[in-house]
Parts: C-alpha cells; structure tokens; sequence
C-alpha cells in the first residue's frame, strides 16, 4: 500500500476539517479571515501528517493510523474553534459531516490493518480517496486552498 493512499486518508481528514465551523458563539469571520485561519490551520497540520514514516506494511499502515489520528484531530478542534460567516454556515455543515466519516476511516484503516485483513485495508483506502476528492471540491468551493490537496 503507498504512502499516497494512505496519506491520502489522514491527510484528507485533516484538510476537511477546514468544514468544521460552527457553534462557538463568538464573533462571525469574514470569509476571507475564514480562508485564512483555516487554510493556516490546514498547512500546520498536514506538515506533521507529511512527517509520519512511509508505512512498509499492514503493522505501519496501522501506525500511521495511530499516529495520525491525533493530529487529524488536533487539527479538526482547531478549525472548530473558527466562526464561519452567515452564508457559509451550510457548507460548514456539509464538510463536518464529511469529516466525520474521515475521522471514522481513520479508526476502520486501524482495525483492518491490525487485524492483517489486506482486502479490508484496500477497500477503506479507497473509501478515503472518495470522501478526499468530495471534501476537496467542498473545499474549493468556499475558497480554500490548503485544504484541499490540489
């Protein structure tokens, strides 16, 4: 399994936690101090997830997991902290739920890899690459550029 793919996931994790606005009660960003925080966000943590080993086997694929998750998380409670503007409030939401679905990837890639189950490790790195390109173009469509891989 390639370190892409597997980056691919936690990485994908942590740039779709750029969605996750909302709730804080504090005062509103404007969409460009929204893009900014965010996208500085993004960039610090995908600098440690691009410093994690390249995974050799089922044992560093599930490392990677282990390792990663906390930074993903990190991350996601950090962009939560930001209050997105009025009129992003609905692609805020639709990314938290993407982000979600990633962070329970994270935790699936684990046990498959744990449990030696290669198929199953496949099966959620293609998973992660899907919910990657939608949380990109989510992304994108707000304005961001560190969260989104391209």
């Amino acid at each position: 399994m390639s370190r892409l793919v597997v980056g691919s996931l936690l990485a994908g994790a942590a740039m779709l936690a750029a969605g996750c606005g909302g709730g804080g009660g504090g005062d509103r960003l404007s969409r460009e101090e929204l893009i900014t925080q965010a996208d500085a966000i993004c960039a610090k943590y995908e600098e440690q997830l691009n410093a994690l080993e390249t995974p050799q086997s089922l044992e560093d694929i599930e490392r990677l997991a282990e390792e990663g998750k906390p930074i993903v998380e990190n991350g996601v409670n950090e962009l939560k902290a930001l209050e997105p503007p009025a009129d992003l409030e609905e692609q805020w939401d639709e990314l938290m739920e993407q982000n979600d679905a990633n962070v329970a990837l994270i935790d699936e890639l684990s046990e498959a890899a744990a449990s030696g189950d290669q198929a199953r490790v496949q099966e959620v790195a293609a998973e992660a690459q899907r919910q990657d390109e939608e949380t990109d173009r989510l992304a994108r469509e707000i304005g961001l550029e560190e969260c989104s891989n391209d």
